[in-house]
């Protein structure tokens, strides 16, 4: 009799703790969702090889500011948690044009790869003007003088000069 009451007490326990394993699942289900995605890739120059340090720019409208990271030794870049939209990106690095990348996609959990490849730049100058007067330390008084190697050489040695 024993085993008859455990298997039937067995039977009419199996629902709920059934119902209690879906319900477990579903609140998981419900706090795992992802709010966000990603974007990453590579920066390379027209030679296929990568570009180190380049500085990668995310812009979107959706996004107060901007995101910015740097290429790695790699030349890999990845931005994690963008909200959903489209974005552009700007990529800038010494020696090279700045590029600019528009209408990538984020997506909900998703994570593409976006590869750029940077133009080789000409060289620039830039050449800062500037109107204000240089400032001078007035709480210093210091007195310089150039020494030319003739008076350096005619003076006295000390005890090394002969007499």
């Amino acid at each position: 009799m024993s085993h008859k009451r455990l298997s039937t007490g067995i039977r009419r326990l199996l629902p709920v703790l059934i119902q209690t394993f879906v319900l477990l699942l579903f609140v998981g289900s419900v706090f795992a969702q992802e709010t966000t995605g990603g974007l990453q890739g590579t920066v390379k120059d027209p030679s296929g090889a990568v570009v180190p340090n380049a500085q990668v720019v995310a812009t979107s409208n959706i996004l107060v500011g901007n995101k910015t990271t740097n290429t790695d030794s790699n030349g890999y870049y990845r931005f994690a948690n963008l909200p959903p939209g489209s974005y552009v990106l700007t990529v800038t690095a010494k020696g090279f044009r700045t590029s600019k990348r528009e209408g990538l996609i984020i997506e909900v959990g998703h994570l593409p790869t976006v590869d750029l490849t940077l133009e080789v730049g000409g060289t620039e100058t830039v050449v800062e003007v500037s109107g204000a007067t240089p400032a001078i330390d007035v709480t210093q008084n210091t007195t310089q003088t150039n020494i030319t190697e003739d008076v350096v050489q005619m003076s006295p040695m000390g005890a090394r000069s002969s007499q």
